[in-house]
């Protein structure tokens, strides 16, 4: 049984034997460790260690590393690097890495180092597709087989060529022109008689995609049919690479992690390792739209301050309706930006979706509004108030049912990522309408209320 390592350990050795003047001792010790967790220590030691530990790794150490780093910390290592040291790390990187890295420099630098990479025959092609396609994504680490060849022909050329693990699970067969025409997975090849045909044992038309498909919808695909790669073809059938299940993984938890920060309000790519200057640019703008929002809460407040001076305990409620129709609201653009995110909802749902929220919201708002209503009652000792209360929240929790569905709907229908700022719109129009009916409404009934 393997147990979890423990890399607070390994950082400690690590920031100790950095220390000393033997680096024996250092390189046996991340010899032993996962790149996965070389990526964790190396992320948690001081910016004056972390080149220390680098010039402990071979080319082939820190592409490993490389391939397991953030965006950012990957960037800050790549931009110290030499440029012909980064070509021999490349050399060793996965190719979807080396085309991630060569993006990320600036293409003068990029170029030069091409010139000096061995695999740049392979990695070229992958630089002419968008960052988040299937082209962008896939790589040129497959098993290529003719449909004519027998299981012991495929086996013994496995043998021959002694693929990465991850390249060998399908087998992918093409004609003379690299059309693919096929796919058979190792378990086929293995119990299948030596002298059996691929033609025969294959997987006649294999789900793949178009180069330019975007990558969340080629992750749907493979979660969909539970796929280790997916081929990815040209407009003319020809195998271009293929996507593997781990750069899949990648994509899954960075859309997820999109499209949480922009419902927040956030840019995707921003993180705690980001600068200080990069991540208050990217964060600010949408605290701006926000603070507008607030001045015009603040300006409805204004409207009824008259109101307020003769019923301030209306004061009370205002930030119960508002902080309870927002939360309402959240609720439904996340299962919402889900259901469009997943493919669950397509436009045929939309309707359905809306009047299942709108129903949801009315059941919540009699559900609270008679809560709020009541302790308004108990409080005042004035039906006027539970009336005035209650009403408000009612109301505001069917507008939150219902704009915490159109809001993300509209945005897809304009071609925008649902998720940008879902949650920042939803919240500050329900304040705004919050605090306009329970105001409204007590300004309508301000008699009864005094």
């Amino acid at each position: 049984m393997t147990t979890e390592p423990d890399t607070t350990a390994d950082l400690a050795r690590l920031q100790e034997l950095l220390q000393g003047d033997d680096v024996q001792p250092a390189i046996d010790l991340l010899d032993g460790m996962h790149p996965a967790d070389q990526a964790d220590v190396f992320e948690a030691l001081d910016e004056d260690d972390q080149p220390k530990m680098l010039a402990l790794l071979s080319g082939e150490g820190i592409a490993h590393l490389l391939g397991h780093l953030e965006d950012e910390q990957r960037r800050s290592v790549v931009e110290q690097m030499p440029r012909a040291t980064l070509a021999r790390v490349l050399d060793a990187s996965d190719y979807d890495i080396a085309v991630d890295i060569l993006r990320a420099i600036p293409p003068a630098e990029a170029v030069m180092t091409l010139s000096q990479m061995r695999t740049a025959a392979e990695v070229t092609p992958l630089l002419g597709h968008a960052d988040e396609s299937a082209g962008g994504l896939m790589t040129r680490g497959y098993i290529a087989v003719h449909r004519d060849m027998t299981a012991g022909e495929a086996i013994d050329f496995l043998r021959a060529t002694k693929p990465a693990a991850e390249e060998a699970y399908y087998l992918y067969v093409l004609d003379a022109a690299n059309h693919l025409q096929g796919v058979v997975n190792l378990r086929q090849l293995i119990v299948s008689d030596p002298e059996t045909r691929l033609e025969d044992v294959m997987e006649p038309e294999p789900i793949a995609v178009a180069v330019e498909t975007d990558q969340e919808e080629a992750a749907n695909l493979m979660q969909h049919y539970r796929l280790r790669s997916l081929p990815v073809v040209d407009e003319e059938g020809v195998l271009s690479g293929v996507i593997t299940s781990d750069d899949i993984i990648d994509v899954i938890q960075d859309e997820a992690t999109e499209d949480m920060y922009y419902m927040a309000g956030l840019p995707g790519d921003d993180s705690l390792h980001a600068p200080l200057q990069v991540s208050a640019r990217k964060r600010i703008p949408w605290l701006l739209v926000n603070l507008v929002t607030s001045f015009m809460a603040g300006g409805i407040v204004a409207l009824f301050e008259g109101t307020i001076e003769k019923a301030a305990a209306l004061a009370v409620f205002m930030p119960i309706i508002a902080a309870q129709s927002g939360n309402a609201g959240i609720q439904t653009v996340t299962i919402v930006v889900r259901g469009i995110a997943l493919r669950e909802m397509e436009a045929d749902d939309a309707w359905r979706a809306l009047r299942k929220e709108m129903a949801l919201g009315v059941f919540r708002g009699v559900l609270f509004g008679v809560l709020v209503g009541g302790a308004a009652y108990l409080w005042q000792g004035e039906w006027a108030w539970g009336a005035v209360v209650g009403g408000a929240m009612l109301l505001n929790m069917v507008v939150a049912g219902l704009l915490g569905t159109l809001i993300p709907i509209t945005l897809r229908a304009l071609k925008l990522d649902p998720a940008i700022a879902s949650g920042i719109l939803l919240a500050s129009i329900t304040d705004i309408l919050g605090f306009l009916m329970l105001l409204g409404f007590g300004a309508l009934a301000i008699s009864q209320l005094t």
